[in-house]
């Protein structure tokens, strides 16, 4: 078989592409020998390998800039599995051998003259750590002379046919314990369990909760992804069913838990066991980062976060023993209302109602809400919205429109019907809620919007003749992917009305649920009662406003 310029770079970029598996393009390129030597290098001489450098000896037939990409591989995976280690193996429709990996890569460019040179290249030692075997290793290098035909990149034309070079080499055995091993902020125990949740009592289980043992070194915000699947026939792996949540984990041995959607263990048709994969992904603020496998003909890897993985199989179950009809929250039965007057004008804005819900699946849902007399029929205000929420006991506010109101003329108290319908199907859970007592003149003919942030807490903490006052700005739990940004203003005054402190600062709200703090401090001041009044948003229409009176 003659094989044409575009031809070998089309085979090269496949073998870019697919992470450098195992596969025939090796046979199809000449090889320029396996001449070449290898050593660990410890730069911060804690006897642990940062790097394994290797050199290969190649004759390059022109001069120019190379393109050199190389991946290491083994002859036999780890006991643990690819799932244990968190390293992909390599696609099984371009694998025919028994090589594994790649388990780490490197991708350089050099100018080199023609004629015989050093080449080396360096891999990075937690990688391999993270592999779980020891050496000795593969090493397939493939240099490229104008840098390789990525797919999407324009090339040249013509490519030149000795513009090629692939080398191959077997380094030393070495140990996994001679390299760095990775920082592992958290990871899997190993110990899991796993029980059908019964939510409403009927008889068809809700959800599967899978429970896992994990030890935190790093406190913080993390999160967990996981999958069930099954062997179906000889070969075929059908996807069964999905979850995700994040947590806050604190330093400890602690356990971590998803619930699969009972409706879709009972599509799926498949009894169990079956078998799952847990991710662990953190700390996500700030990010642990390494490097990725190379995705999409990049020419260097991206950083992504080195994730946790833990794999195993379920206890049995039926499938038809769990409900096509899920419920993804439930309301704890308390309730708060609150009549905000956000521009001062003596009058209400809207009419909130807050219900307490338990989300037993965090996922993104409709809110609606309809106010009406007690008794009657007639609608005098409706209240909607989109919100995610994650999973564990928090608030929902309603929010009825106070021109509404007003302009039903019908008075208080009314009685709120409130449903929460979850995006995904499900269970819609509707309550009722008695208010209390208004007049329909008490509401404001014009409308300021719904408040997608608000102050959450004042305080101001006297500590002899100084004043800390300490301000939390929050967002609800929308679903935009905008960031709120607007004005906050702090002003204290002593008793006459004169302001003896002022501050102003920017307030940056960048995703759903977040809270941003701001402190503010003011010395010298005599002893007396004084007025700290925080504004949220212009002074003229503000988003928000509250006071604090403290005596010094």
């Amino acid at each position: 078989m003659i094989l044409t310029t575009r031809t070998i770079g089309l085979l090269v970029t496949m073998a870019v592409v697919t992470g450098g598996a195992v596969w025939g393009v090796h046979a199809l390129i000449a090889s320029a020998g396996d001449a070449g030597s290898d050593y660990g290098l410890d730069t911060n001489g804690n006897g642990k390998f940062e790097w394994l450098v290797v050199e290969a000896q190649v004759s390059l037939p022109a001069a120019g800039t190379w393109e050199i990409y190389a991946d290491l591989s083994t002859d036999k995976a780890p006991a643990t599995g690819a799932c244990g280690i968190g390293v992909p193996r390599p696609w099984p429709m371009m694998q025919t051998s028994t090589v594994y990996g790649p388990i780490a890569w490197t991708n350089e460019r050099y100018f080199f003259p023609a004629g015989s040179q050093t080449v080396r290249m360096s891999f990075d030692g937690t990688e391999i750590a993270r592999a779980g075997v020891g050496g000795p290793y593969a090493v397939h290098a493939r240099l490229a002379l104008g840098g390789m035909p990525y797919m999407g990149i324009p090339t040249v034309e013509p490519i030149r046919s000795d513009g090629f070079v692939e080398w191959n080499y077997t380094t030393r055995a070495y140990a996994v314990g001679d390299f760095e091993p990775p920082v592992r902020t958290a990871f899997f125990t190993g110990g899991h369990t796993d029980s059908a949740v019964d939510v409403d009592a009927d008889g068809l289980a809700d959800f599967l909760e899978l429970t896992a043992d994990v030890h935190v070194n790093t406190a913080a915000h993390y999160s967990l992804y996981g999958t069930l699947s099954k062997t179906s026939g000889s070969d075929a792996i059908r996807s069964i069913a999905y979850a995700y949540r994040d947590f806050n984990l604190t330093t400890d041995d602690t356990k971590v838990f998803l619930r699969f959607r009972g409706d879709q263990l009972r599509q799926a048709g498949l009894d169990g066991p079956w078998d799952f994969a847990l991710t662990l992904f953190g700390p996500l603020d700030p990010p642990v980062v390494g490097i990725g496998p190379p995705t999409g003909g990049l020419l260097r890897p991206v950083p992504v976060s080195y994730p946790e993985m833990l794999c195993g199989s379920t206890r049995a179950y039926r499938a038809a023993d769990f409900d096509d009809t899920v419920e993804f929250l439930r309301y704890t039965g308390r309730f708060e209302e609150s009549t905000p007057d956000r521009d001062g004008n003596g009058k209400y804005d809207a009419l909130v109602v807050r219900a307490e819900v338990d989300v037993l699946l965090g996922a993104g849902f409709a809110v609606s809400g309809v106010l009406r007399p007690v008794g009657g029929s007639p609608e005098l205000a409706r209240a909607t919205g989109q919100l995610w929420l994650r999973d564990g006991v928090q608030w929902v506010e309603f929010v009825f429109p106070g021109p509404q109101i007003r302009g039903s003329g019908v008075d208080g108290p009314y009685e709120a019907t409130l449903s929460i319908t979850p995006g995904p199907s499900g269970i819609d859970p509707t309550t009722t809620y008695i208010t209390k007592a208004y007049r329909a003149a008490d509401f404001d003919n014009e409308s300021l919007g719904t408040r997608g942030y608000w102050i959450s807490n004042v305080t101001a903490t006297p500590t002899g003749s100084n004043l800390a006052i300490a301000v939390g700005v929050t967002r609800g739990p929308d679903m935009l992917a905008v960031v709120f940004e607007d004005s906050l203003e702090v002003r204290v005054t002593n008793a006459a009305g004169t302001t003896v402190g002022l501050f102003q600062a920017k307030v940056v709200l960048a995703s759903s649920g977040t809270e941003e703090p701001f402190a503010f401090s003011v010395g010298g001041l005599s002893a007396g009662r004084y007025t700290v009044t925080v504004i949220l948003g212009p002074v003229s229409r503000p988003v928000d406003m509250q006071t604090v009176v403290v005596t010094v």
